[in-house]
């Protein structure tokens, strides 16, 4: 009783709110997730594949910086350079569109599923022969990967699990990454669960509010970034990504305007000692870590247990002038962090160069 009491008032808490950019941080069915939610009705954000076309893995936030992002997520399993068997290179198989243009090496899905949407953002599944085979033509944006993990809301392993292709990192509890969409097709959910397997994902992703789920690509390349601040830090760099974009959000601009003022700080302080320097580096931090808790506490729905505990949050932001501000906030946040680890690792003191989200 008392876990459909907590999945209900979920699920209020899901339609009570829409946006096309929130992002959930939240214990559900014991299992902490960081989830994007992308809804359709809203027509102020685009969500897109990018593609890098020549094969050099990027790291996601220069990908972001460079092309007018919002959000982005790492996606489709590659094989990377630093590994033996790749030879020196990085490389995918994983079926792309992009814009209806195809980035792939084969004809063929073969074991691996596409997610994809049409021109309107509406997503539907898509393999070779086999799944919605007559609608290659309305792809717009696609990612292929495996295994597939809900059709329907049926159970999709069972497939790769008689052919031998859910292996033993893939039985491990670990951070998984996935992408889906809702019974109705209007919220597209993209996102990391943790402490988890792979098996474990599709029953998980069924409470969650699934309909149609692909696993992406997890491990080091695990990359995740919200509104300009880091969520999960990659152990590499990565080809591809699921973006968000915001129209008439120029981040290029933000961020010139967050390196001036972090110039006239860092002018500003340049006669100070170093244990000055850091002291209002540590100050500055810790002044932008309570206006952001003010700004998204304000902007937030917080989900509760069955015992009316507090599990977590969503944050809901999609005023431009807001989101302009905290992303501004975010990178003058970083900056500072960055520049105060520096400054600590000179007196040789421990200390992590990016705050949490809260």
């Amino acid at each position: 009783m008392k876990k459909i009491f907590f999945i209900v008032a979920f699920f209020i808490m899901f339609s009570a709110t829409a946006s096309a950019n929130n992002y959930i941080d939240n214990v559900f069915n014991w299992k902490r997730i960081k989830v994007f939610e992308y809804d359709l009705l809203w027509q102020n954000y685009n969500l897109k594949v990018w593609v890098n076309n020549d094969y050099e893995a990027t790291d996601l936030r220069e990908l972001m910086e460079k092309n007018n992002w919002v959000s982005a997520i790492n996606w489709v399993f590659f094989c990377p350079a630093d590994y033996r068997e790749c030879g020196g290179k990085n490389f995918t198989k994983n079926e792309r569109f992009v814009e209806w243009l195809q980035y792939s090496q084969n004809n063929d899905t073969w074991d691996r599923v596409v997610f994809a949407w049409d021109k309107q953002t509406k997503p539907f599944l898509y393999q070779t022969g086999k799944i919605n085979k007559n609608s290659e033509k309305n792809i717009y944006y696609w990612l292929a990967n495996f295994p597939l993990l809900l059709q329907n809301w049926e159970n999709k392993l069972a497939y790769y699990e008689e052919k031998w292709l859910i292996d033993s990192w893939m039985k491990k509890k670990w951070t998984r990454n996935f992408i889906c969409s809702n019974k109705e097709k209007t919220r597209i959910y993209t996102g990391l669960i943790f402490d988890i397997s792979v098996p474990e994902v599709p029953d998980f992703l069924k409470e969650f509010g699934c309909w149609d789920a692909l696993n992406l690509d997890a491990g080091k390349t695990t990359s995740m970034i919200y509104n300009g601040r880091q969520i999960a830090w990659p152990g590499r760099d990565l080809l591809d990504a699921v973006i968000i974009e915001r129209k008439w959000l120029d981040t290029a601009k933000i961020r010139e305007l967050s390196n001036w003022v972090m110039e006239k700080i860092l002018a500003n302080m340049s006669d100070k000692s170093l244990w000055e320097q850091i002291e209002i580096l540590s100050d500055m931090s810790k002044k932008l870590s309570e206006y952001k808790n003010v700004v998204y506490d304000k902007h937030s729905f917080y989900f509760y247990n069955s015992e009316w505990e507090k599990t977590g949050y969503k944050i809901v932001m999609n005023d431009l002038n807001n989101l302009s501000n905290m992303y501004l906030v975010n990178h003058i946040s970083r900056s500072i962090n960055t520049k105060l680890a520096e400054l600590k690792k000179e007196k040789e003191l421990q200390d992590n160069a990016y705050d949490l989200l809260f």
